[in-house]
């Protein structure tokens, strides 16, 4: 079969949707499902509050879907999207391939995240029904966080879709897929890291609710530490869409570009679950002794620092690969 410039197009379109919806669908639904399990374990246990424990149950999963539907519009926009001359053929298909893979990965991440603060939400209105709309409170906050990289996400796509590459060949293939790779992977795991961090938050500030101020503190800079991988994925993904203009169109280019991406992208999904473990248990243990809520954060952040040294690595290594190999 001859690869004419309308089944390159075909052929992208086709992939990136599966890619958006396929693995975009993933984090949500699981996450969804972590929040019904915890308010069927918390309705066995009191079943006069399963009013209550309902209601923050639909909340909390109607604001962990949203990254779901992120992924169902950049899936529409993927197929439905017109081409045009700056953008058609195989360059078309780098860029919406590209575009699900990002937005895939980045909704993965949030999507699941998500489910921690749902499932302790549901939990702690059972266990502390009169403090029913605090906790609620702190679950859509440590939500809307959690939430933050598959918006990264989303803009490093719609970039993808409506901005040409510079770059033509093989290289506009690793730009495009470098940049899609590099923040959907890199969204991935500060995703996960910033709602367990939200799930121990809530869950204290439903046993303790007087540390409450304390502990969303504690969860709100745990959560920022935990999205720097999403920061360096989406760093490295604007450096490449829009300051690599001078890069050779063949295969060369095509491996810089696309291993930069790779390793910036995935080497910051270990340092945004790990952070994010870190700032779980730092919320816990500042909801029970408020007290020495300055020790905690301290020895947390130091811990989130080290945690972060492989992703600051893995941007060295990103960077190097981008400007000086």
């Amino acid at each position: 079969m001859e690869w004419t410039a309308e089944t390159w197009e075909f052929v992208g379109r086709y992939l990136g949707a599966g890619f958006a919806l396929g693995m975009g669908g993933i984090g949500a639904a699981v996450g969804m499902g972590m929040a019904a399990g915890k308010a069927n374990e918390a309705m066995m246990r009191q079943p006069q509050q399963q009013s209550v424990v309902l209601r923050t149950m639909l909340i909390g999963q109607a604001v962990g879907g949203s990254p779901s539907i992120f992924a169902l519009v950049i899936g529409l926009l993927i197929l439905f999207k017109s081409s045009s001359a700056s953008l058609a053929g195989p360059e078309f298909a780098a860029a919406v391939i590209a575009a699900g893979l990002s937005i895939g990965l980045g909704c993965f991440g949030s999507g699941l995240g998500c489910g921690w603060p749902g499932g302790s939400g549901c939990e702690g209105v059972a266990r502390n029904p009169r403090r029913a709309t605090s906790v609620s409170s702190s679950m859509i906050i440590g939500q809307a966080v959690a939430q933050s990289p598959s918006i990264f996400a989303t803009v490093v796509a719609l970039i993808l879709l409506f901005v040409p590459v510079s770059a033509t060949g093989y290289a506009a293939f690793g730009i495009c897929l470098g940049a899609g790779v590099a923040m959907g992977a890199g969204a991935l795991g500060p995703g996960i890291g910033s709602g367990t961090t939200a799930g121990g938050a809530v869950h204290g500030s439903s046993r303790w609710p007087r540390s409450q101020a304390a502990t969303l503190r504690t969860m709100l800079i745990a959560q920022a530490v935990s999205q720097t991988p999403a920061i360096f994925g989406m760093l490295v993904a604007f450096i490449m869409l829009f300051a690599m203009r001078d890069l050779e169109g063949d295969i060369i280019g095509f491996a810089k570009t696309f291993g930069a991406g790779v390793a910036v992208g995935f080497g910051g999904v270990g340092p945004g679950i790990g952070s994010g473990t870190a700032g779980e248990f730092a919320c816990r243990v500042t909801a029970a002794r408020p007290r020495t809520d300055a020790l905690i954060l301290r020895t947390m952040l130091i811990g989130q620092a080290v945690s972060q040294s492989t992703a600051i690595y893995s941007l060295i290594i990103a960077l190097v690969l981008l400007y000086v190999v």
